[in-house]
């Protein structure tokens, strides 16, 4: 099966989600859409940035420490120690041909060159909306990866909101994509369990390193044409960017975010 990846350039889960899947599967990856940019109203980082009064002053160093460690470690089409920090360069590692996407995936420029590959599956893991024509590209559909157990807890940053509302447990859910923002079939899913105390890095370490092996069972029920729902989740929730009431929430819960 031919497959298409649309992923953000996300250094801290990304890089591992993709080897790791590139590892286990033997389908073949035809090429790659690597996202650069975001427009600000959905720019988690820049959303940081306006917001960096909600972390804690220890919360702050650490996610600049991390951030400048993986900088220095970045190799270009290399991995350290096993460990790429970069999608960049686990995509240069594996030889896939990609080419780099800035705010809106749907220009046709971008469409064209996604239709040259001939997928039969767009894979997504990015924070772009797809248009009509794009999710009726590939014959087998778009399918995408959220780090929530679907139809609950859609939108940005499920595992925060999951943590605050001292749900037992978070996930990941590998969905087929329609005009709806986190709606669709869920074709496979990992339970991740929330302990108190554990940070929401933790957690979404933990969902991005199921989210391979969930890839891997809903591809192959795509090859067989089995588009049944699995979902053991009966309720649906959409959440945006963390408010600061639920930030407090959070908090007062013992949230810690890294």
């Amino acid at each position: 099966m031919r497959i298409f990846f649309i992923i953000d350039e996300t250094s801290f889960y990304h890089p591992h989600f993709l080897a790791k899947f590139i590892k286990h599967t033997q389908d073949s990856i035809v090429g790659a859409a690597l996202v650069t940019r975001v427009p600000p109203k959905h720019n988690i980082e820049k959303y940081m940035i306006r917001h960096w009064y909600y972390l804690k002053p220890a919360e702050l160093i650490k996610l600049a420490v991390r951030k400048i460690i993986y900088k220095i470690m970045d190799i270009p089409g290399r991995s350290v120690n096993g460990k790429f920090y970069s999608v960049k360069s686990v995509l240069k590692y594996h030889n896939i041909d990609f080419f780099t996407v800035k705010d809106n995936i749907n220009r046709k420029q971008y469409i064209d060159n996604i239709r040259g590959k001939k997928p039969d599956v767009i894979v997504s893991s990015n924070s772009l909306i797809f248009g009509d024509e794009l999710l009726k590209l590939p014959p087998k559909g778009c399918i995408n990866r959220h780090s929530a157990i679907l139809p609950a807890n859609g939108g940005v940053w499920p595992v925060f909101q999951a943590y605050r509302k001292r749900e037992a447990y978070t996930g990941v859910s590998i969905h087929t994509m329609e005009r709806g923002i986190d709606k669709g079939i869920v074709l496979s899913y990992r339970k991740v369990e929330i302990t108190q105390g554990v940070t929401i890095a933790k957690l979404y370490e933990k969902c991005f390193d199921l989210s391979a092996d969930a890839l891997v069972d809903a591809l192959d029920k795509i090859l067989e044409d089995n588009y049944s729902d699995v979902s053991p989740e009966k309720s649906a929730s959409y959440y945006s960017f963390p408010t600061k009431k639920q930030w407090k929430q959070f908090r007062e819960n013992g949230g810690r975010f890294v």
